[in-house]
């Protein structure tokens, strides 16, 4: 990240510039809250069993989940994103889907089961279309990093109201990654958007207006 790009995201960082009450009180007081979360330790743990998953962004999504009280969560390609969603939301039906049967290994598939997440190995698009007609409208989806993240969006926006949460993840990792959020952006069925560098965040109430904030995570 440039040093221009570093100080254009922090601006937004403590709510500087955020003219949304409802936006400002989501950056300030769930992305960028401060207080230790009784789970947090358990969030930590969890976090430590894939290495590349930052901490940081492990509590924000933890703190994402349990404020907005989903009441569906689907984690693709992230095993240790189904399993933070879990933990926040214990009694939502919940579901971690991956192409690669690996990805499930039995430690995180003992862990995941304890949680009540079902845990499925299989064409993602296929899966998630299945899991949406299970829960109807998506409340929360995770899609980790991976060559289907259009198709799975496409396959996942034409399922969310007001209440939906998309979290996209490694929205910066290439050029193509890139100008492919751009796009998401500008998608007339994505209203409000948080680009937090490492992840993207999407909301779809049509009453708010259209916006987009560059944050730093």
């Amino acid at each position: 990240m440039s040093i221009k790009g570093y100080i254009y995201r922090i601006r937004h960082n403590r709510g500087y510039g955020v003219q949304s009450p409802s936006a400002f009180f989501f950056v300030t007081e769930v992305l960028k809250e401060r207080l230790p979360y009784y789970a947090y330790a358990g969030v930590e743990e969890i976090a430590d069993k894939k290495g590349f998953f930052c901490k940081k962004h492990a509590k924000a999504l933890f703190r994402i989940t349990n404020y907005f009280n989903p009441t569906n969560c689907i984690a693709i390609e992230s095993t240790t994103a189904a399993a933070i969603m879990a933990m926040a939301k214990p009694t939502a039906d919940k579901y971690c889907i991956s192409n690669n049967k690996e990805e499930i290994k039995e430690s995180i598939k003992a862990l995941l089961n304890t949680l009540n997440c079902q845990t499925i190995a299989g064409d993602c698009c296929q899966e998630l279309t299945e899991a949406i007609a299970n829960v109807g409208q998506i409340g929360m989806l995770y899609i980790g990093k991976c060559e289907e993240q259009a198709s799975l969006l496409s396959v996942a926006l034409p399922h969310t109201n007001k209440n939906s949460i998309i979290i996209v993840e490694g929205i910066n990792r290439s050029k193509e990654s890139r100008l492919w959020w751009n796009e998401v952006i500008k998608d007339p069925r994505t209203i409000v958007t948080y680009d937090m560098y490492s992840y993207g965040i999407l909301f779809f109430d049509k009453e708010k207006c259209k916006q987009n904030y560059t944050l730093k995570q």
